[in-house]
């Protein structure tokens, strides 16, 4: 083996063991912004508004293109933008056909998305073996629902609701 092929294999030897350091670098550098994070978030207000500045300078718009001119002014993008939604809409009611019929308006401006069947099908009342199919299915150890009741009391009391084993035939 030539020099030159010894010195290659040790830089690519040298350029592994390279990326594993760098990688446990960043590694380290990452659980350590979370600790800092956990730690420092309640008792740092600085630290906390910090990252809130930081975040909402880097969500905006700070430069504009209008055909070939770039605006950097925040004023002069703001009127534009408002200028475009302002001009758009009242393109777009100028455009509307006033009509006395409701039925009319809704199937010409507002797609279906749900047909008859479908709809039918969402609204009727679902039947007793849904509902205990649906109860049965609950987890014990469920959050308490809009009626601050869980899973474990659906199962614990349902001769008294009603969802007794023995009232549904399968």
């Amino acid at each position: 083996m030539s020099d030159i092929d010894g010195l290659l294999c040790q830089e690519k030897i040298a350029k592994k063991e390279l990326d594993h350091a760098l990688h446990y670098q960043y590694l380290f550098w990452k659980e350590r912004a979370k600790i800092l994070w956990f730690k420092d978030r309640d008792q740092n207000t600085t630290f906390v508004h910090a990252l809130v500045k930081r975040r909402n300078n880097s969500s905006g718009i700070h430069r504009l293109r209008i055909e070939n001119e770039v605006i950097e002014d925040p004023k002069l993008i703001e009127d534009h933008i408002l200028d475009f939604y302002k001009n758009l809409y009242v393109e777009s009611i100028s455009n509307v056909q006033y009509t006395s019929n409701i039925e009319d308006f809704i199937g010409t401006y507002i797609p279906e998305l749900v047909s008859f069947k479908e709809n039918m099908m969402l609204i009727k009342c679902p039947d007793f073996l849904e509902i205990k199919n649906v109860v049965f299915n609950l987890n014990d150890n469920s959050a308490p629902g809009p009626d601050g009741f869980g899973g474990v009391f659906y199962h614990s009391c349902r001769e008294i609701i009603g969802i007794d084993v023995c009232n549904v035939v399968q």
